[in-house]
């Protein structure tokens, strides 16, 4: 929201590298969490007996 008369703030370009930077890095490290975590369910599958569980967890696409 502008108020009457005031020009809107411009960002230098370097802030906005750096936030472009901080959400690449928070999706790897989400999508590593993710695929850390169905590794570990699937070794536990596989652990309990359930092989063909396992398999299709680490197999189906998102």
């Amino acid at each position: 929201m502008e108020i009457a008369g005031e020009q809107p703030i411009k960002m230098p370009k370097i802030f906005k590298l750096l936030a472009k930077g901080l959400v690449a890095v928070g999706m790897f490290l989400w999508a590593f969490g993710e695929s850390a975590g169905r590794a570990r369910a699937a070794s536990e599958l596989f652990r309990q007996g359930y092989v063909e569980e396992a398999r299709r967890l680490m197999l189906e696409s998102k």
